[in-house]
């Protein structure tokens, strides 16, 4: 039996291999086309680093149908050639024969931490580089944003949230004659029909040394709200710490962002479901009947209905109509309880 498991893991990598790198450069290959009005004027070197850049993030998103299909077609295989029969009839068991491809769903389950941790976010924010002009902006991390405003100003938002459109703790800094002329502070400040409201204003006029103060003030010529989306990170550019940290800075300024708690719970979720979709291939190719195709057409649709049932879940997360747990981790946590029903029910 050793000799097989042998066999039947080096199959399950091979296959594996084939599927992700496979899907992954499709993926990345559609994201190279949507974005080659950037790169007009440069060279083939600019387009091979960007579609390097981008394939990480595709990976740990294609890992999940990657181990699905790879453990379908190995288990399957041995199914439909007797080959799980005859390892039975001399004593084997099933679970033990199978079990090195459990092992690699485990650690492909790490890897997919581990990408999506710290590989991930450094990769992508470099693709995003590549396709979008630095403009104004300087800085961004954790919610703060610096940037040159339109008027040539220097502008702090401490906290700024894009799907609000409305940012926490303003500063600005206004120049004349490459010296400082003036600064303004607001509490808060939003985008209202083409231009920025600040609330809670003080202006500081360095040139006549006075101060003064306003409920309100309105300024058009600060930036637009699409170049500041831009420059913001996505959750996929931002590790989980820095996710946490963005979610609670944005919480202390009386800004609820629940998209980002849900991808803050979806983050830690979704690299799980690699090892129960492990469990869930040899379960299913290992029942009677489910050999070869007939497993694989089973679980194509049943990936297919997971990703589905997942996908609403997260836009129902979004919407606010379920809490961001129970959004991120409500569909993961049935399809693993029925993971580990099914590979309990095994027989060995």
């Amino acid at each position: 039996m050793r000799l097989a498991r042998r066999l039947y893991i080096k199959e399950f990598l091979k296959a594996f291999a084939i599927v992700v790198c496979g899907l992954s450069f499709i993926l990345a290959s559609v994201d190279l086309i949507n974005a080659l009005d950037n790169f007009k004027s440069k060279g083939f070197s600019s387009v091979a680093g960007y579609i390097i850049y981008i394939m990480p993030e595709y990976v740990v998103y294609t890992l999940p149908m990657a181990v699905l299909f790879a453990a379908l077609f190995v288990v399957g295989q041995a199914v439909r050639s007797k080959e799980t029969v005859a390892v039975m009839t001399a004593g084997g068991k099933m679970r033990a024969l199978f079990l090195p491809i459990a092992a690699a769903g485990a650690v492909i389950t790490m890897s997919s931490f581990v990408l999506s941790e710290f590989v991930v976010p450094v990769s992508t924010g470099h693709a995003k580089a590549m396709i979008t002009s630095s403009g104004g902006a300087t800085f961004f991390r954790e919610g703060t944003i610096w940037f040159r405003a339109d008027d040539g100003s220097l502008v702090r938002f401490n906290i700024y949230d894009k799907d609000t459109k409305s940012a926490s703790g303003v500063d600005i800094f206004q120049f004349g004659g490459g010296t400082i002329t003036g600064r303004v502070e607001a509490k808060s400040a939003r985008y209202k029909d083409g231009r920025w409201l600040l609330e809670g204003v003080r202006i500081y006029d360095l040139q006549k040394k006075s101060v003064y103060s306003s409920r309100e003030a309105a300024l058009s010529d600060i930036v637009k709200p699409s170049f500041l989306d831009s420059q913001v990170q996505r959750p996929e550019e931002m590790g989980i710490t820095e996710l946490y940290q963005y979610a609670q800075r944005l919480k202390k300024a009386g800004i609820r962002n629940i998209k980002l708690d849900v991808d803050m719970n979806e983050r830690i979720a979704y690299p799980l479901v690699n090892f129960f979709m492990v469990l869930f291939a040899i379960s299913l190719s290992l029942r009677r009947g489910l050999g070869g195709l007939a497993a694989a057409s089973v679980g194509v649709a049943v990936s297919l209905a997971y990703w589905f049932s997942y996908t609403l879940s997260l836009s129902l997360g979004y919407a606010g109509m379920v809490p961001p747990i129970a959004a991120a981790w409500g569909v993961p946590a049935v399809f693993a309880a029925l993971s580990l029903k099914l590979y309990a029910g095994i027989r060995d």
